[in-house]
């Protein structure tokens, strides 16, 4: 990322194509090996997320989806909103930056954006136990493994366990945002 602008924004309709080819890709990239690649047909398409999973999700109360453009490219997705179980809890239910602009602190963005703009409860997610490079990034990103657990059962006789991630207030407050770069702080 050398050049141009990178804006983080709320989603409108008229972006969910855009967004959902992006996150479509990464999406898959990210599953494979955890599911087999016709699992990953059944789960859908771009076209029924941008359709209908979208829709769907964003219906709920207090859901958003806030997207990351760079150079006018759709490079990243986060789609979050009250946790059913803690409703004072942020839930990120998905959270997607495009392969060739990752580790370039867009997600991590991401993140601080939303912490900034809900100020209370902590953030929390699920994360595929398999997923090393999704765990591992959020435990850059301060969160930790908080002891839930969940198995996920998106078809008959398919099971992907995952596990609790969490970032505290306090520990976004004593330790994620001092060691931010002033680049993170002050967006």
């Amino acid at each position: 990322m050398t050049s141009g602008e990178l804006t983080i924004r709320a989603a409108q309709t008229s972006d969910f194509a855009r967004v959902a080819t992006m996150h479509y890709e990464v999406w898959r990239r990210s599953w494979a090996g955890i599911l087999t690649e016709p699992l990953l047909d059944i789960l859908g398409t771009p076209q029924y997320w941008a359709a209908e999973l979208y829709p769907k999700t964003l219906s709920r109360p207090g859901w958003a989806m806030w997207v990351a453009e760079f150079d006018s490219h759709m490079v990243g997705v986060m789609i979050f909103g009250p946790d059913e179980a803690e409703p004072g809890s942020i839930h990120i239910d998905a959270l997607y930056v495009a392969d060739g602009l990752q580790r370039h602190g867009i997600g991590g963005r991401m993140i601080d954006i939303l912490l900034r703009a809900h100020p209370s409860g902590d953030v929390i997610l699920w994360c595929a136990e398999q997923n090393a490079k999704g765990r591992l990034f959020y435990e850059k990103n301060n969160f930790r493994a908080d002891g839930r657990t969940l198995i996920w059962d998106p078809l008959p006789g398919v099971a992907v366990a995952h596990l609790g991630y969490r970032l505290t207030r306090d520990d976004y407050l004593t330790v994620a945002l001092p060691r931010l770069g002033a680049h993170r702080r002050l967006l």
